[in-house]
Protein backbone atom coordinates (compact mmCIF):
# COMPACT_ATOMS: atom_id res chain seq x y z
CA UNK A 1 0.00 0.00 0.00
CA UNK A 2 1.65 3.19 -1.35
CA UNK A 3 2.08 6.87 0.97
CA UNK A 4 -0.55 8.61 -1.57
CA UNK A 5 -3.11 5.47 -0.85
CA UNK A 6 -2.88 5.89 2.75
CA UNK A 7 -2.93 9.80 2.84
CA UNK A 8 -6.41 9.12 0.71
CA UNK A 9 -7.50 7.28 3.25
CA UNK A 10 -6.93 9.77 5.84
CA UNK A 11 -8.41 12.70 3.83
CA UNK A 12 -11.36 10.48 3.33
CA UNK A 13 -11.98 9.53 6.73
CA UNK A 14 -11.54 12.94 7.43
CA UNK A 15 -14.59 14.00 5.14
CA UNK A 16 -16.81 11.35 6.49
CA UNK A 17 -16.03 12.29 10.27
CA UNK A 18 -17.20 15.82 9.21
CA UNK A 19 -20.49 14.35 7.06
CA UNK A 20 -21.25 12.69 10.54
CA UNK A 21 -21.20 15.91 12.50
CA UNK A 22 -23.37 18.05 9.43
CA UNK A 23 -25.69 15.18 10.33
CA UNK A 24 -26.34 15.33 13.23
CA UNK A 25 -26.15 19.02 13.42
CA UNK A 26 -29.34 18.68 10.59
CA UNK A 27 -30.92 16.25 13.01
CA UNK A 28 -30.91 18.49 16.15
CA UNK A 29 -31.64 21.41 14.44
CA UNK A 30 -34.21 20.41 11.86
CA UNK A 31 -32.22 22.02 9.11
CA UNK A 32 -32.78 20.10 5.88
CA UNK A 33 -30.43 21.61 4.17
CA UNK A 34 -27.75 20.42 5.73
CA UNK A 35 -28.77 16.86 5.32
CA UNK A 36 -27.53 17.53 1.75
CA UNK A 37 -24.31 19.22 2.35
CA UNK A 38 -23.96 15.59 5.31
CA UNK A 39 -24.18 14.11 1.65
CA UNK A 40 -21.57 15.60 0.00
CA UNK A 41 -19.13 14.88 2.32
CA UNK A 42 -20.20 11.12 2.92
CA UNK A 43 -20.50 10.72 -1.04
CA UNK A 44 -16.70 11.71 -1.04
CA UNK A 45 -15.40 8.14 0.18
CA UNK A 46 -15.73 7.98 -3.76
CA UNK A 47 -12.01 8.82 -3.89
CA UNK A 48 -10.60 6.00 -2.63
CA UNK A 49 -11.71 4.25 -5.89
CA UNK A 50 -9.70 6.99 -7.59
CA UNK A 51 -7.18 5.82 -10.46
CA UNK A 52 -5.31 8.90 -9.86
CA UNK A 53 -3.52 7.74 -6.08
CA UNK A 54 -2.48 4.22 -7.52
CA UNK A 55 -5.29 3.03 -5.16
CA UNK A 56 -5.99 -0.86 -5.17
CA UNK A 57 -9.50 0.22 -4.73
CA UNK A 58 -9.50 1.63 -8.20
CA UNK A 59 -13.26 1.52 -10.23
CA UNK A 60 -13.78 4.19 -12.16
CA UNK A 61 -17.71 2.97 -12.36
CA UNK A 62 -17.82 3.97 -8.41
CA UNK A 63 -15.44 7.08 -8.60
CA UNK A 64 -17.14 9.09 -11.71
CA UNK A 65 -21.24 7.87 -10.35
CA UNK A 66 -20.43 9.11 -6.85
CA UNK A 67 -18.97 11.64 -7.74
CA UNK A 68 -21.19 12.98 -9.93
CA UNK A 69 -24.29 12.53 -6.84
CA UNK A 70 -21.74 14.24 -4.77
CA UNK A 71 -22.36 17.02 -7.16
CA UNK A 72 -26.38 16.90 -7.06
CA UNK A 73 -26.38 17.34 -2.91
CA UNK A 74 -24.26 19.94 -3.36
CA UNK A 75 -25.74 21.80 -5.62
CA UNK A 76 -29.29 20.86 -3.72
CA UNK A 77 -26.96 22.36 -0.53
CA UNK A 78 -26.66 25.47 -2.44
CA UNK A 79 -29.86 26.15 -3.57
CA UNK A 80 -31.95 25.03 -0.45
CA UNK A 81 -29.40 27.34 1.58
CA UNK A 82 -28.86 30.63 -0.32
CA UNK A 83 -32.24 30.78 -2.66
CA UNK A 84 -34.88 29.31 -0.09
CA UNK A 85 -38.67 30.54 -1.57
CA UNK A 86 -36.25 32.75 -4.19
CA UNK A 87 -35.44 31.66 -8.07
CA UNK A 88 -32.11 29.51 -8.94
CA UNK A 89 -30.09 28.41 -11.42
CA UNK A 90 -31.27 24.96 -9.69
CA UNK A 91 -33.04 23.67 -12.75
CA UNK A 92 -29.96 24.56 -15.56
CA UNK A 93 -26.81 23.02 -13.04
CA UNK A 94 -29.39 19.58 -12.36
CA UNK A 95 -30.12 19.97 -16.15
CA UNK A 96 -25.82 19.86 -17.09
CA UNK A 97 -25.26 17.11 -14.46
CA UNK A 98 -28.34 14.94 -16.09
CA UNK A 99 -27.09 15.38 -19.79
CA UNK A 100 -23.49 14.85 -18.39
CA UNK A 101 -24.38 11.66 -16.92
CA UNK A 102 -25.16 10.00 -20.22
CA UNK A 103 -21.78 10.46 -21.94
CA UNK A 104 -19.76 9.76 -18.37
CA UNK A 105 -21.91 6.09 -19.16
CA UNK A 106 -20.58 5.41 -22.31
CA UNK A 107 -16.89 6.45 -21.96
CA UNK A 108 -17.10 4.26 -18.68
CA UNK A 109 -18.82 1.38 -20.85
CA UNK A 110 -16.02 1.44 -23.45
CA UNK A 111 -12.96 1.54 -20.38
CA UNK A 112 -12.37 5.46 -21.71
CA UNK A 113 -12.01 6.49 -17.94
CA UNK A 114 -10.10 9.85 -19.01
CA UNK A 115 -13.24 10.89 -20.99
CA UNK A 116 -15.73 10.18 -18.14
CA UNK A 117 -13.45 12.30 -15.84
CA UNK A 118 -13.09 14.97 -18.35
CA UNK A 119 -16.95 15.23 -19.14
CA UNK A 120 -17.70 15.03 -15.10
CA UNK A 121 -15.40 18.10 -15.13
CA UNK A 122 -18.67 19.65 -15.46
CA UNK A 123 -18.77 20.10 -11.74
CA UNK A 124 -16.56 23.24 -11.60
CA UNK A 125 -20.09 24.83 -12.77
CA UNK A 126 -21.27 23.87 -8.74
CA UNK A 127 -18.15 25.33 -7.38
CA UNK A 128 -17.96 28.77 -9.02
CA UNK A 129 -22.04 28.96 -8.55
CA UNK A 130 -20.66 28.23 -4.88
CA UNK A 131 -18.26 30.70 -4.71
CA UNK A 132 -20.24 33.26 -5.98
CA UNK A 133 -23.21 32.90 -3.28
CA UNK A 134 -21.08 32.49 -0.49
CA UNK A 135 -19.38 35.76 -1.61
CA UNK A 136 -23.00 37.45 -2.12
CA UNK A 137 -24.26 36.37 1.17
CA UNK A 138 -20.56 37.59 3.04
CA UNK A 139 -21.04 41.28 1.63
CA UNK A 140 -24.80 41.26 2.80
CA UNK A 141 -23.10 41.00 6.05
CA UNK A 142 -19.49 42.31 6.08
CA UNK A 143 -20.76 45.70 7.43
CA UNK A 144 -22.95 44.49 9.54
CA UNK A 145 -22.02 44.86 13.65
CA UNK A 146 -24.48 42.96 14.64
CA UNK A 147 -22.83 39.54 13.03
CA UNK A 148 -20.50 37.94 15.00
CA UNK A 149 -17.03 37.77 13.74
CA UNK A 150 -17.15 33.98 13.35
CA UNK A 151 -19.84 34.07 11.11
CA UNK A 152 -18.16 36.70 9.01
CA UNK A 153 -15.08 34.20 9.34
CA UNK A 154 -16.68 31.37 8.19
CA UNK A 155 -18.17 32.44 5.01
CA UNK A 156 -14.56 33.70 4.23
CA UNK A 157 -12.98 30.47 5.06
CA UNK A 158 -15.77 28.97 3.12
CA UNK A 159 -14.65 31.08 -0.36
CA UNK A 160 -10.54 30.02 0.67
CA UNK A 161 -11.61 26.47 0.50
CA UNK A 162 -13.88 26.42 -2.88
CA UNK A 163 -11.43 28.84 -4.71
CA UNK A 164 -8.58 25.66 -3.98
CA UNK A 165 -11.47 22.74 -4.70
CA UNK A 166 -11.61 24.60 -8.31
CA UNK A 167 -7.79 24.66 -8.81
CA UNK A 168 -7.91 20.88 -7.94
CA UNK A 169 -10.11 20.55 -9.63
CA UNK A 170 -8.33 21.96 -12.89
CA UNK A 171 -5.96 19.91 -12.63
CA UNK A 172 -7.71 17.03 -12.45
CA UNK A 173 -9.34 17.46 -15.61
CA UNK A 174 -6.16 18.45 -16.67
CA UNK A 175 -4.92 15.16 -16.05
CA UNK A 176 -7.64 12.99 -17.94
CA UNK A 177 -7.18 14.99 -20.86
CA UNK A 178 -3.91 13.47 -21.47
CA UNK A 179 -1.30 16.43 -20.69
CA UNK A 180 1.91 16.30 -19.45
CA UNK A 181 1.98 17.29 -16.17
CA UNK A 182 5.14 18.20 -14.19
CA UNK A 183 5.05 16.24 -10.77
CA UNK A 184 5.37 19.49 -8.68
CA UNK A 185 1.93 20.54 -10.01
CA UNK A 186 0.24 16.82 -8.81
CA UNK A 187 2.18 17.28 -5.26
CA UNK A 188 0.78 21.20 -5.06
CA UNK A 189 -2.86 19.68 -5.88
CA UNK A 190 -2.59 17.51 -3.51
CA UNK A 191 -1.41 20.50 -0.62
CA UNK A 192 -4.47 22.07 -2.08
CA UNK A 193 -6.86 19.32 -1.62
CA UNK A 194 -5.30 18.89 2.30
CA UNK A 195 -5.38 22.98 2.97
CA UNK A 196 -9.25 22.68 1.45
CA UNK A 197 -10.16 19.81 3.97
CA UNK A 198 -9.22 21.40 7.10
CA UNK A 199 -10.80 24.46 5.87
CA UNK A 200 -13.84 22.65 5.65
CA UNK A 201 -13.60 20.82 8.79
CA UNK A 202 -12.82 24.76 10.81
CA UNK A 203 -16.05 25.70 8.46
CA UNK A 204 -18.66 23.04 8.95
CA UNK A 205 -17.19 21.71 12.43
CA UNK A 206 -16.02 24.58 13.79
CA UNK A 207 -14.44 24.07 17.29
CA UNK A 208 -15.83 25.88 19.83
CA UNK A 209 -12.12 27.32 21.12
CA UNK A 210 -11.43 28.48 17.35
CA UNK A 211 -14.99 29.88 17.39
CA UNK A 212 -13.86 31.93 20.85
CA UNK A 213 -11.04 32.74 19.53
CA UNK A 214 -12.32 34.40 16.25
CA UNK A 215 -14.85 35.90 18.39
CA UNK A 216 -12.11 37.41 20.94
CA UNK A 217 -12.06 40.95 19.69
CA UNK A 218 -15.94 40.69 19.95
CA UNK A 219 -17.74 43.81 21.64
CA UNK A 220 -20.79 43.03 23.24
CA UNK A 221 -23.77 45.10 22.97
CA UNK A 222 -25.04 46.30 26.07
CA UNK A 223 -28.90 46.09 26.15
CA UNK A 224 -30.77 48.17 28.34
CA UNK A 225 -34.71 47.91 29.31
CA UNK A 226 -36.53 48.47 26.67
CA UNK A 227 -34.24 47.57 23.73
CA UNK A 228 -33.60 44.81 22.28
CA UNK A 229 -29.97 43.24 21.35
CA UNK A 230 -29.02 43.64 17.60
CA UNK A 231 -30.07 40.79 15.98
CA UNK A 232 -31.77 39.22 13.37
CA UNK A 233 -35.16 40.46 15.27
CA UNK A 234 -33.98 43.97 14.29
CA UNK A 235 -34.01 42.81 10.84
CA UNK A 236 -37.23 41.69 10.58
CA UNK A 237 -38.73 44.93 12.99
CA UNK A 238 -37.15 47.11 10.28
CA UNK A 239 -38.31 45.11 6.92
CA UNK A 240 -42.06 45.26 8.60
CA UNK A 241 -41.93 48.55 9.24
CA UNK A 242 -40.78 49.45 5.45
CA UNK A 243 -42.96 50.90 3.46
CA UNK A 244 -45.90 50.70 5.45
CA UNK A 245 -45.61 53.67 7.84
CA UNK A 246 -45.78 51.04 11.06
CA UNK A 247 -43.21 52.36 14.28
CA UNK A 248 -40.08 49.89 13.86
CA UNK A 249 -40.39 49.87 17.57
CA UNK A 250 -43.65 49.01 17.52
CA UNK A 251 -42.82 46.05 15.21
CA UNK A 252 -39.79 44.82 17.84
CA UNK A 253 -42.07 44.37 20.38
CA UNK A 254 -45.04 42.59 18.40
CA UNK A 255 -42.39 40.39 17.67
CA UNK A 256 -41.23 40.10 21.09
CA UNK A 257 -44.48 39.86 22.66
CA UNK A 258 -45.85 36.67 20.00
CA UNK A 259 -42.62 35.11 20.74
CA UNK A 260 -43.00 35.32 24.83
CA UNK A 261 -46.84 34.08 24.09
CA UNK A 262 -45.74 31.22 22.31
CA UNK A 263 -43.00 30.18 24.82
CA UNK A 264 -45.51 31.05 27.61
CA UNK A 265 -43.85 33.82 29.74
CA UNK A 266 -43.22 37.12 30.00
CA UNK A 267 -39.75 37.01 31.54
CA UNK A 268 -37.29 39.69 29.39
CA UNK A 269 -33.91 37.40 29.33
CA UNK A 270 -35.89 34.09 28.75
CA UNK A 271 -37.76 35.52 25.51
CA UNK A 272 -33.63 37.00 24.09
CA UNK A 273 -31.80 33.86 25.23
CA UNK A 274 -34.79 31.45 22.96
CA UNK A 275 -34.48 34.51 20.28
CA UNK A 276 -30.66 33.69 19.75
CA UNK A 277 -31.64 30.34 19.58
CA UNK A 278 -34.32 30.53 17.30
CA UNK A 279 -33.94 28.65 13.63
CA UNK A 280 -35.15 29.28 10.64
CA UNK A 281 -37.57 27.33 10.97
CA UNK A 282 -38.82 29.10 14.63
CA UNK A 283 -38.86 32.11 12.42
CA UNK A 284 -40.96 31.07 9.78
CA UNK A 285 -43.34 29.60 12.17
CA UNK A 286 -43.85 33.20 14.04
CA UNK A 287 -44.58 34.80 11.46
CA UNK A 288 -47.22 32.48 9.99
CA UNK A 289 -48.80 32.08 13.74
CA UNK A 290 -51.79 34.54 14.11
CA UNK A 291 -51.19 35.73 17.27
CA UNK A 292 -48.56 38.22 15.59
CA UNK A 293 -50.68 39.27 13.11
CA UNK A 294 -53.82 40.31 16.29
CA UNK A 295 -50.98 41.82 18.67
CA UNK A 296 -50.69 44.51 15.33
CA UNK A 297 -53.90 44.68 14.85
CA UNK A 298 -54.86 45.41 18.46
CA UNK A 299 -51.93 48.06 18.63
CA UNK A 300 -54.10 49.87 16.10
CA UNK A 301 -52.67 49.02 12.55
CA UNK A 302 -54.66 48.43 9.17
CA UNK A 303 -55.41 44.76 8.33
CA UNK A 304 -53.82 45.45 5.09
CA UNK A 305 -50.73 47.37 6.45
CA UNK A 306 -50.27 44.77 8.99
CA UNK A 307 -50.22 42.18 6.42
CA UNK A 308 -47.91 43.55 4.00
CA UNK A 309 -45.02 43.92 6.99
CA UNK A 310 -45.85 40.29 7.61
CA UNK A 311 -44.88 39.94 3.67
CA UNK A 312 -41.89 42.04 4.23
CA UNK A 313 -40.73 40.05 7.05
CA UNK A 314 -41.34 36.61 5.46
CA UNK A 315 -38.85 38.39 2.33
CA UNK A 316 -36.36 39.51 4.91
CA UNK A 317 -36.90 35.74 6.48
CA UNK A 318 -35.44 34.06 2.80
CA UNK A 319 -32.84 36.80 2.34
CA UNK A 320 -31.43 36.27 5.84
CA UNK A 321 -31.94 32.46 6.15
CA UNK A 322 -28.50 30.90 5.31
CA UNK A 323 -27.06 33.25 7.88
CA UNK A 324 -29.61 31.55 10.32
CA UNK A 325 -28.70 28.01 8.90
CA UNK A 326 -24.70 28.80 9.20
CA UNK A 327 -24.76 30.53 12.55
CA UNK A 328 -25.92 27.34 13.94
CA UNK A 329 -23.92 25.61 16.37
Amino acid sequence: MNVTFILLIVLTLARLWIGLQLFLTARKSHLDNLYWLSGVFVLAFYSIFSSGASSPLENPWIFNLLFMAGHFCLAMFIHTTFYRGRKSPIGIVLGLFAIAVFPIIYFLSINNANMATLVAGVSLVNWIWHLLVARSAYIAIAEDPSVEKWIKTRYRLMMVYVVLIILSSIQTILLSTGLAIPRFIVAFSILLVITSIVLQFLVWVMPKPFRLWLNRTQQPIRVTEGQQPRSVLDVFGSAMSTGTGLNSIACFYAIRSAIGKQIGTEDSDVIRNYIQEMTYRDWEALLQNTELRRILINGGADKVVVGEAINNARQALIEKQSLLTLSTR
